[in-house]
This record gives structure tokens, C-alpha cells and sequence, in this order.
């Protein structure tokens, strides 16, 4: 996890509650172990594909050479031989190389494996949480978790806010209030039109 989202989720009242439980720590330092073996492997398969181009453009000079010395051995006095023999310890390197590669791709799996198992974990620890019967009303909740982040406040779009009062002529402010609906939950086209009907939305 980023600083940045650290800093997000110890700042909301609720994320922070379970931020620095012991299976949350447990699956950062999983996931973090598991992104640093990832970083390892794209250091190796480009160390690896950088390494078998260098080798492909010698073998390919070698090939011509071979070729040439088979063309120039049918003449008198036998060619000047340019090509040389495969070094067998380049397929051992090889070969170490790939277990390398396969070692830390079973590690990999293995790690994204255990956190699965630990987000699973916790999916049925919520399922199974009961209600806080300590609260009991929206204030409450508020009192215990915080205020949210968006305030309802005339610059603020995804909450409603009630419309300054319309003048009545000769009567004074209006007793009645028109309400600017928040687009959070309440879909509009216009946050300034007043007209049509408006529904809630559905998360659909």
C-alpha cells in the first residue's frame, strides 16, 4: 500500500478500524513480498531476453561462417575456418536460468495463493460479524465513525442542499424550501434545473 492510500484509510472513520489488524498486516506483507518477487522476475527475463538476443545474433554470425567454410572446403588447400563450436556450458547456463525463472514463479503463485486464502478469510468474518447494537440512529453513527468527507455545502454537488428562500412579494422570504438534489443519489440532468421528475438511484 502507497503512502498516499495509507494516509486515505487512516483518515476515514471507518477504513481505519481494521487497517492495522494482525490479517491485514499479515496480507500487505504477503502482497509486498509477492510484488517484490514479481520486480525480481522482470529483472531476470530481461537480463534473460537482453542475454539469449546477444547470443541469437552471434549464432547467426556463426551459422554464415559454417556455411562459408563448407563452401571454401571443396577448394585446394581447405578454407581459414571462421565459425567455431557451441560452448556447452551455455545450455547449463541456460537450464539454471530457467530454474531460477520456474523458482520464483512457483513463489509468486504460492504468495497471490495465501492472500486469496486470507481475503477469503475475512469475507466470511464480515458475513458473520453482527450488527453494533450501540447505534442506534444516524447521529450516533456519526458521533462513533466521523463525519464524511463531502459536507452539504452549495459548492458541493453529490450532496443535497437546500436553494436560498424565494421572495414572495409584499409577504416576505417564502416558508417554503426547494432543495438542490444531490447527484450522489439522485441522477439529473441539470444541477440548476428545477423542472421534470427526479428518482433515486438504484445502482443500477
Amino acid at each position: 500500500m502507497d503512502a498516499i492510500s495509507a494516509k486515505k484509510r487512516a483518515e476515514d472513520g471507518i477504513c481505519r478500524l481494521s487497517l492495522d489488524a494482525p490479517n491485514r498486516l499479515q496480507q500487505r506483507s504477503i502482497s509486498a513480498s509477492r510484488l517484490e518477487a514479481m520486480k525480481q522476475e522482470a529483472k531476470m527475463a530481461r537480463e534473460w531476453g537482453k542475454k539469449v538476443k546477444e547470443d541469437l545474433h552471434f549464432q547467426q554470425g556463426n551459422v554464415k561462417a559454417l556455411a562459408k567454410d563448407t563452401q571454401q572446403s571443396k577448394v585446394w588447400g581447405g578454407p581459414n575456418y571462421r565459425h567455431v563450436t557451441p560452448n556447452e556450458a551455455q545450455s547449463a547456463e541456460y537450464q539454471r536460468s530457467m530454474q531460477a525463472m520456474k523458482s520464483i514463479a512457483t513463489d509468486i503463485s504460492a504468495k497471490q495463493d495465501a492472500v486469496d486464502k486470507a481475503m477469503r478469510e475475512d469475507y466470511r468474518t464480515v458475513r458473520n460479524t453482527r450488527a453494533d447494537s450501540s447505534v442506534t440512529s444516524l447521529s450516533a453513527w456519526l458521533e462513533k465513525y466521523g463525519q464524511p468527507n463531502r459536507q452539504a455545502e452549495p459548492q458541493e454537488r453529490y450532496r443535497t442542499t437546500p436553494h436560498k428562500q424565494r421572495r414572495i412579494p409584499f409577504l416576505g422570504p417564502s416558508e417554503a424550501k426547494t432543495l438542490r438534489l444531490g447527484a450522489g443519489i439522485w441522477p439529473q440532468r441539470s444541477e440548476t434545473d428545477l423542472l421534470g421528475s427526479f428518482y433515486f438511484r438504484s445502482g443500477r
